[in-house]
């Protein structure tokens, strides 16, 4: 079992199980996986390449901790946010990862803790039932899309799948 002290502890075992989440799931396509916590998604896409994205990817100005890019022929590159936290999570983190996710509308999203949520997340969630607060792209005749929060397993490496908040 792995302690971590800070969240940049976190980050290789979360890009590798985002890499394996994402390879898993588009098969045919190319998933890369990197730890961006240190520089804006703008300021690394323009000095890598990762495919054709949406025209407005020099506007985010956003620090996102992982991001997964999926790479498929013929169409836009698509993106998967992780926001990791080692405190149990509150709604300043979900608004935060809710913000990003607004403006560069990724495939997935999660926010994971190894703490688990905060008290008044469980009680919106349980006793509100106010899981349309996941929600940050609405596409017609499509689910909305919605954050993921779970708990992190310092143990597999991986989310807690017994805890996983993404929906009501």
């Amino acid at each position: 079992m792995k302690i971590y002290r800070q969240e940049k502890e976190m980050y290789p075992d979360v890009c590798k199980w985002l890499m394996d989440f994402l390879s898993n799931r588009f098969r045919h396509g190319s998933t890369e996986v990197y730890d961006l916590s240190r520089t804006s998604l703008s300021r690394f896409l323009a000095s890598h390449n990762m495919g054709s994205l949406q025209p407005e990817w020099v506007t985010w100005d956003i620090k996102v901790d992982v991001v997964g890019f999926i790479k498929q022929s013929n169409k836009l590159t698509s993106l998967a946010f992780v926001e990791c936290k080692v405190v149990p999570l509150t709604l300043v983190h979900l608004s935060q990862l809710l913000g990003y996710c607004r403006i560069a509308l990724p495939v997935f999203s999660f926010l994971i803790s190894p703490s688990g949520l905060s008290s008044s997340l469980i009680s919106l969630f349980h006793e509100y039932k106010r899981y349309d607060v996941l929600e940050y792209y609405w596409e017609k005749g499509e689910k909305p899309r919605r954050v993921t929060i779970a708990k992190w397993d310092t143990t597999s490496c991986n989310i807690n799948r017994g805890n996983i908040i993404s929906e009501d």
